[in-house]
């Protein structure tokens, strides 16, 4: 396998919480440690200057792209100041593939010449919004320069398809590192000690954004009939966004304070704890691609509820390791909630074959050598494209 120097291109990155951050260390990590050279350029708001400009990380390279406290403007600021960064990065090395991950911002950055290959992986809910009201003409000038497609789901994969034809496309989901997400009953001991919660209880978690397309709203207002069903039903919400406030204040309105535990801004080496606490974790997004924190649920041997849209169907195997339900509906959580911890048996099996799925399928190594394989291919078609053009 022919090593390659990588440049990826991300407008979200570490610190920051979320499934596209942690997607594109994990895919940069897991090529470095296939022998190529990765370099993340990225950009941070980072007023106190917690974290370089330039770190070496697992074999991997960051360039951060300081932004400055005018919050509306730090994705028009990384458009400007990360086309000059790539541009003086391609000048000086010789990279074979530059690789983006954000719709909008890595699109506006990486238009400029470029001798080797142009990747985009599309995790984008933009994209969707847009195909759905036929704004295709964004689309296509944002992604036309690109020599391939990565798609984390057969929704994506499709769509992009249908705007692109002649352009390789794939569908590579998301993976999971097995080894940092794993089940540890001690560690699900003590974290249950220390959100007070007792053996008797079920937890049910969400780590989740908290936002619209996330579905999170359709969680929280099934919670009344999930406890009214099962006094021991405890809810569990990591994650943060716009929709907090209102969450915060359903809990409190319905008094549902001695039933949800929140944690707000939770790094990603933290997950581990909160996932062998739970009994049982829910994904209720209303758009979805490969849901990262779904597999790394899946990781830690908790089985799955989860809706049917996206790429959610892609992980959840109904029956073995978790259950599917439509999307929209808290009644439709509240239901599958009590079910799924009606027997806990059953509740057990699906979670031991969520982690043999995650091991046989979703590995961070078989993520990037998929993704090796499909730089080659693109570059392959490239070769003979041009073959074919010089034969005219």
């Amino acid at each position: 396998m022919k090593k390659r120097a990588i440049l990826m291109v991300s407008d979200d990155f570490l610190p920051n919480v979320g499934g596209i951050a942690a997607h594109v260390l994990e895919i940069s990590r897991a090529l470095a440690n296939l022998g190529n050279r990765v370099v993340v350029l990225t950009r941070i708001y980072d007023p106190e200057e917690k974290y370089p400009e330039l770190e070496i990380h697992d074999n991997i390279e960051i360039i951060r792209v300081r932004t400055s406290n005018y919050k509306k403007l730090r994705a028009l600021e990384f458009i400007v100041k990360g086309k000059a960064t790539l541009k003086k990065l391609i000048g000086l090395e010789q990279f074979d593939v530059i690789h983006s991950h954000k719709l909008i911002t890595d699109s506006m950055i990486t238009k400029v010449p470029f001798s080797g290959l142009k990747i985009f992986t599309n995790h984008s809910s933009t994209f969707l919004n847009w195909y759905a009201n036929k704004e295709i003409r964004k689309i296509h000038f944002l992604l036309q320069h690109y020599q391939g497609n990565i798609s984390p789901s057969n929704e994506l994969h499709t769509k992009i398809q249908t705007i692109f034809p002649k352009t390789p496309s794939i569908n590579i989901s998301n993976g999971v590192d097995a080894n940092k997400f794993k089940p540890n009953e001690l560690l699900r001991a003590e974290t249950r000690i220390a959100l007070g919660y007792s053996d008797a209880d079920q937890v049910v978690m969400i780590a989740r954004r908290l936002e619209a397309k996330n579905g999170v709203r359709y969680f929280v207002e099934a919670i009344p009939e999930m406890v009214a069903t099962n006094p021991q039903i405890q809810c569990l919400i990591v994650g943060d966004g716009s929709e907090r406030t209102y969450i915060e204040k359903f809990i409190k309105e319905h008094k549902l304070q001695h039933h949800v535990t929140m944690r707000t801004n939770i790094q990603n080496h933290e997950m581990p704890s909160y996932f062998n606490a739970a009994d049982l974790v829910v994904l209720p997004s209303l758009m979805e691609a490969t849901s990262i924190a779904g597999l790394e649920a899946m990781a830690c041997a908790k089985p799955l509820l989860g809706t049917r849209v996206g790429g959610i169907p892609e992980i959840i195997e109904a029956g073995r390791t978790g259950e599917l339900i439509d999307a929209k509906s808290s009644k439709a959580i509240a239901v599958g909630v009590e079910l799924m911890l009606a027997n806990r048996q059953r509740l057990f099996d699906y979670g031991i074959a969520a982690r043999e799925s995650v091991l046989n399928h979703f590995s961070w190594e078989q993520i990037a050598r998929k993704t090796v394989r499909f730089y080659e291919a693109c570059q392959s078609q490239i070769g003979a494209s041009n073959e074919a053009s010089k034969a005219r």
